[in-house]
């Protein structure tokens, strides 16, 4: 076994100190194994190398099951390798069997938060409170952990946006995962940045892009100008409106863009506001008419 201060040999006689206690203040795994054990010479190398890459995150602690049996029935182990998971003097979670490296990392990312996922927590509830200068520091120091963490990246967006930097905040949205591109945060970010060059006209301007769109009906491009405005400053119904009459006229008008905008409304709205579903219906009754 590699002699690390995170990776333990423990019995019966030191279980309660090693895992019971120390489970208070640093996650335990334990690895019940026997020397015959064909499976358990393929699981222990990758718990090791696993409690080696990041050291502190959680000690590894291997029982012999051979030499401890009533440890083992204690804590009904029925097949090794057996895996548990304990956290403040409770198992809290387990698996049994000789899983493949990646689902090992997935057992240990669910069940043991990394310090980038602490400190991403802790920066959303920053956010929430109001707090986000506060809230960047802990995003950005997360990603000194771990700079492809997910959370972190779009909490970092999140904040940029709503100091009006949306340049800066695409820059993250381009690094996160594949995965995390269809989530609806990520979809509301997408949509806040597609209308995020959208003019912001006070009411004399407001009023003469209307008083354009009433003269000239047929203008799709000014109505689309109007309603970008609108979604601007945050009349989401009045805009939808005019995409909705961009649609109505022309369904490909400039690569279908009055349908493209309502959908990126949706996105900025989410997927239940009443908004959404009123013009979501409204969309598909012309769309599929």
């Amino acid at each position: 076994m590699t002699d690390s201060p995170w990776i333990l040999d423990v019995n019966q006689t030191t279980f309660a100190q090693e895992v019971l206690e120390r489970s208070r203040s640093v996650p335990v795994v334990v690895d019940f194994w026997a020397p015959w054990c064909g499976p358990c010479r393929t699981l222990g190398p990758i718990l090791e190398k696993l409690a080696l890459e990041t050291p502190g995150r959680f000690l590894l602690v291997k029982i012999n099951s051979d030499q401890n049996p009533a440890l083992s029935q204690k804590l009904g182990v029925k097949g090794i390798p057996a895996v548990k998971l304990f956290l403040d003097g409770q198992m809290v979670d387990e698996f049994t069997g000789a899983l493949p490296e990646s689902q090992v990392r997935r057992f240990l990312d669910e069940a043991i938060p990394s310090e980038a996922d602490n400190l991403a927590a802790q920066g959303v509830m920053l956010e929430q409170e109001g707090a986000t200068a506060e809230a960047f520091a802990c995003y950005r120091q997360a990603l000194e952990h771990d700079p492809k963490h997910d959370e972190s990246l779009l909490g970092m967006a999140r904040v940029l946006m709503t100091s009006g930097r949306p340049q800066e905040a695409a820059a993250f949205i381009e690094r996160l995962s594949p995965l995390m591109a269809h989530s609806p945060d990520v979809k509301a970010i997408l949509a806040q940045l597609a209308f995020s060059n959208a003019a912001n006209p006070d009411d004399e301007a407001l009023d003469a892009l209307r008083r354009a769109v009433e003269t000239t009906p047929g203008d799709l491009a000014a109505r689309m100008e109007l309603g970008r405005a609108l979604v601007g400053i945050g009349r989401y119904e009045e805009a939808m409106e005019q995409f909705l009459a961009v649609v109505r006229q022309d369904r490909q008008f400039d690569e279908a863009a009055g349908r493209v905008a309502m959908v990126q409304v949706f996105d900025l709205l989410g997927f239940d506001n009443p908004l959404t579903v009123q013009y979501r219906a409204k969309l598909s009754a012309i769309l599929f008419s």
